[in-house]
């Protein structure tokens, strides 16, 4: 049975319209996933190499600025990401992250900057999937960091 527009189960209902409807914001979706499902191996990054101490020392660091808010849990107790939460993640994460990774010599430092690559590439990813519309260029940076995020990720797949 092949069921068209008007036919859903609002079809029935009065002065309701299935296109007026709540439509979900697709490009939101898809950067809050790949965001959270890289600060979910961002904490075993910097253990696997011990700097997890580090790590968590820079967090709780962090001085407040304005437009940003000092954030009021540790790290590993960050259970939500939205909204302020994701903005303030968003703006500090790869700072924290670089501070947590540097002087890493020898054998540590090809990974850490692939990381810090990784990382940086998702977060100007994110960024642009902010915008509330876009051009032919912002999908062309989009896609470009999107490609970097993924040429990198295997930093990141053990976790």
């Amino acid at each position: 049975m092949n069921l068209g527009i008007s036919q859903n189960i609002f079809h029935r209902l009065n002065r309701v319209s299935a296109s007026d409807l709540f439509h979900p914001d697709i490009l939101h979706t898809i950067y809050l996933g790949l965001f959270r499902h890289m600060m979910d191996s961002i904490e075993a990054f910097p253990k696997k190499h011990g700097r997890l101490q580090a790590f968590h020392e820079v967090w709780k660091a962090l001085p407040p600025y304005p437009g940003f808010l000092v954030p009021k849990n540790a790290y590993p107790e960050v259970t939500q990401c939205q909204g302020k939460e994701m903005r303030n993640l968003r703006l500090c994460m790869l700072g924290v992250l670089a501070v947590a990774l540097r002087q890493g010599g020898g054998a540590q430092a090809i990974p850490f900057k692939r990381a810090l690559r990784c990382v940086r590439a998702l977060l100007d990813f994110n960024m642009m999937a902010q915008y509330r519309s876009h051009t032919p260029d912002t999908i062309a940076y989009m896609e470009e960091y999107l490609d970097k995020f993924h040429r990198m990720k295997d930093i990141f797949l053990e976790f």
